[in-house]
Formats: C-alpha cells, structure tokens, sequence
C-alpha cells in the first residue's frame, strides 16, 4: 500500500502497470489524474468532437471514493473502467505527500501529516486538485463556447431543471439536451451527461447503462446539483481553500454526519497502513 508519484519511465504500480507521461499517480490501486483541469478539458473537448462511439467517462474521487473502494470490490472495479479519476479533495493531497516522504513509523507519519496539513491549509500544495463542481461549470463554459449540448440527470426533486436553466443562463451558447431527476431518456444524445446521484450510485448507474449512453462524455458529479440550482450554499471560497468544505457541509446539514466516518478511516489507512 503506497501512493508514489509518477516518474519519467513506466512503472508497476500495486500490480497496475500505468505508462508515465507525467500526468498520472497512484493511490492503493486507483489511477488518479495528476494535471489541470485545463488538461482534463482538452482531453474531453478531443475526444467528444470525434463524435465516439462509446463515452469518456470521468470519475470524481475524493477520500470517501477510495475508503468504499479499498472495502468494496465491485466498485474498486468500476474505478478501473473510467478513463479519468480527477482528484476531487484536498485529502488525497495530503495522503500523496505523507506516504510519499516514504517515512516508515506512524509517529513520523503523524508529524509529516501535520506539516503538510499545515501548508495545505495555507493554499499550497493545490496541484492536480480538480473539484466535480468546478470541472462540471468548466464544462458547461466550454458547451457554451461550442454550441454543444448537456443533459443534467438526477439530484432531488426539480434540483437537474434548476441547474440546467442556471447553466443556460449563465452560458448561452450551450445547448440543454435534457433534464431529469428520474427515468433517464436512452434515446437521447448529448455531448456532455452529468449524473448527480451520490457516490458509488452514479458510478454503478453509470456503468450498469454505460452501453446504452448515446453522449460524448459522462461524469458523475455528486452534489453539484445541489448548489447549482441554488438549494445549498456552497462554503465560502475561504473555506475551500482550507480544504474544509467537507466540514462546511456537515455544519449545514448534520444529518449527513455519518458519510463522514470515513474521514478518520482514510486518516488511519494512510498513517497505519
């Protein structure tokens, strides 16, 4: 178990063997993308305008994504069938650089952990970190640009038509395929699909119905709906810059207090494990 970022030549990682081109690391298994999202937005704009065959399929992991993985094998799995895992929280940062100083006690590990978490707080260390909510904007930027189009499924209630009417209203160019919180039209085709189901039940939507998609590229994107169509207040932009978003989230809605233990498992795999 190791995380170790990518060097100039191919390596064999936790049994994956992953060409290096400097954009990639590895985190117990899970190929992470490693770049900008400007890098991630070429590569997507590329490959939708090819008009494919299949989706590019775009994961946004964050430490509670790697916790359910290392403890279920199906959706372990599923994160080696996308073509991106983007680095979605500063946590896996942090994991990165602590098992990176390849420091052997826990004891050096908890005093590592602290000095990066340190820095992280003060806004280093912030390569490669791609938020779903910010990649999906992004997106959405682009379609506008393009003329093309996005469809925007799942959420609670009207959260997919709020969010794509905030998405034409702020980009105009961008053309709204479709929208819905439930029974997803196969039979539509749009460049970009946003599915906002919650984690691990978007990837498994996804993958279950991955053949039947007629889109350019899918992703997953949690609760971006959520704050998109104005429902929940995003935390301040200070806030996100500490890396406590999570615990924002938690402040405005406590119920949700239990997806949160697997924080302190995340911490104890990386320090003890």
């Amino acid at each position: 178990m190791f995380v170790k970022m990518m060097t100039m030549e191919s390596k064999k990682v936790v049994g994956m063997d992953i060409k290096n081109d400097g954009r990639y690391w590895n985190l117990w298994g899970i190929k992470l993308f490693g770049n900008s999202v400007e890098e991630v937005l070429k590569d997507v704009i590329q490959y939708v305008t090819k008009k494919p065959k299949k989706p590019f399929w775009i994961a946004t992991v964050n430490p509670e994504f790697v916790v359910k993985a290392t403890e279920d094998k199906g959706f372990y799995e599923i994160l080696q069938k996308t073509d991106l895992n983007v680095v979605d929280g500063v946590g896996l940062i942090w994991a990165r650089l602590v098992v990176g100083a390849q420091c052997i006690a826990p004891v050096q590990k908890l005093y590592k952990g602290f000095l990066f978490g340190m820095e992280i707080m003060r806004g280093q260390h912030r390569e490669g970190l791609i938020t779903g909510v910010d990649l999906m904007e992004r997106m959405c930027e682009e379609a506008g640009k393009n003329k093309t189009s996005a469809y925007f499924f799942g959420g609670w209630g009207d959260r997919a038509e709020k969010t794509a009417e905030y998405m034409k209203n702020k980009y105009p160019g961008m053309v709204v395929a479709g929208y819905a919180d439930e029974d997803f039209d196969f039979g539509t085709t749009a460049d970009f699909l946003f599915v906002a189901r919650g984690m691990k039940k978007q990837e498994e939507w996804i993958e279950a119905n991955f053949d039947k998609l007629k889109v350019g590229a899918v992703m997953g994107v949690g609760r971006s709906f959520d704050y998109f169509s104005g429902d929940l207040i995003r935390a301040p932009e200070v806030v996100r810059k500490m890396g406590f978003e999570w615990l924002y989230s938690l402040y405005k809605e406590p119920k949700r207090w239990r997806r949160q233990l697997a924080l302190p498992k995340f911490l104890a795999k990386v320090i003890f494990g």
